[in-house]
């Protein structure tokens, strides 16, 4: 397989079958979605409606802990070119010719004015208690929610010839995207989270850290944004929940997405302290 280009693999993703980073989830299922209460005196936060509400836990990194103490919504879909098109004014993908495709060719800092856009417009509209943000997820929300409680190499199983009910991947994408939603969801009703483009995250990247951690948001800096879950251009053996892959903030690929969440704001990490230091 050739190299994924102008990318940097990130260590500790472990690609290789038999160094699977494992996750495990300690919640089995995801209650109804609810509105989280805002103030009796204020808005209500209303979701777009193709959001999944997921239930704040916790899941084993490696020999750590990894705990989310909030809620949050996340998108049940990639974003898709209809969808920012409506927003942003214009398509950058490089596979046209349905809406529906999900939009790529997009940066990071592309995902995230898409994100705040949105917001705005939702804002405006009163569809956003005071707080609530459309965002992109942490790398910690993103794993937790495609497992959907799972706590395999995917979120169906480990083995990959099961990938096909799934996920679009080198397999069988015919070289190229498709529109969203066509493939089987996870337990929580989320699709293509294995496959069809890779999905940003928020997180600059470093090596996990060796210790537990509750409602981790990377380091301050780095050289490289995360992205996840694989793509209609890799192996289903690269679009496990646990691999991890990395570009510039400013670069955009044809391969690479983003799926929303619709939550509180990230707190802003200080410089040089590691996560979860007080």
């Amino acid at each position: 397989m050739k190299p994924l280009p102008s990318l940097r693999l990130a260590p500790g993703s472990h690609t290789r079958p038999g160094s699977l980073l494992l996750l495990l989830p300690l919640i089995c299922a995801l209650p109804p979605a609810t509105t989280p209460a805002p103030g009796a005196a204020g808005p209500a936060t209303v979701p777009l409606t193709n959001m999944v509400a997921i239930r704040a836990g916790t899941f084993q990194r490696i020999k750590f802990p990894v705990t989310l103490t909030r809620d949050y919504w996340i998108g049940k879909f990639e974003v898709t070119q209809g969808e920012y098109a409506s927003v942003m004014g214009r398509n950058p993908s490089h596979f046209t010719g349905d809406s529906n495709r999900p939009v790529e060719k997009v940066s990071f800092l592309d995902a995230v004015r898409y994100c705040e856009a949105l917001t705005n417009r939702e804002r405006h509209a009163g569809h956003l208690a005071p707080g609530y943000v459309y965002r992109l997820p942490t790398e910690a929300e993103w794993e937790y929610a495609c497992r959907a409680g799972s706590t395999n190499r995917y979120h169906f199983g480990d083995e990959a010839a099961a990938a096909d009910a799934y996920a679009w991947t080198s397999e069988n994408s015919s070289s190229a995207t498709h529109p969203v939603g066509q493939k089987a969801p996870n337990a929580w009703g989320l699709h293509d989270t294995h496959g069809n483009v890779w999905e940003w995250c928020h997180d600059w990247f470093e090596p996990y850290p060796a210790r537990p951690l509750t409602d981790p948001v990377g380091p301050a800096t780095s050289k490289y944004k995360l992205f996840k879950g694989g793509g209609w251009n890799q192996d289903a053996d690269y679009a496990r929940a646990s691999s991890r892959f990395m570009m510039s903030a400013s670069n955009g690929i044809h391969f690479v997405g983003f799926r929303m969440v619709l939550g509180m704001p990230l707190p802003v990490p200080s410089p040089g302290r590691p996560q979860n230091t007080p």
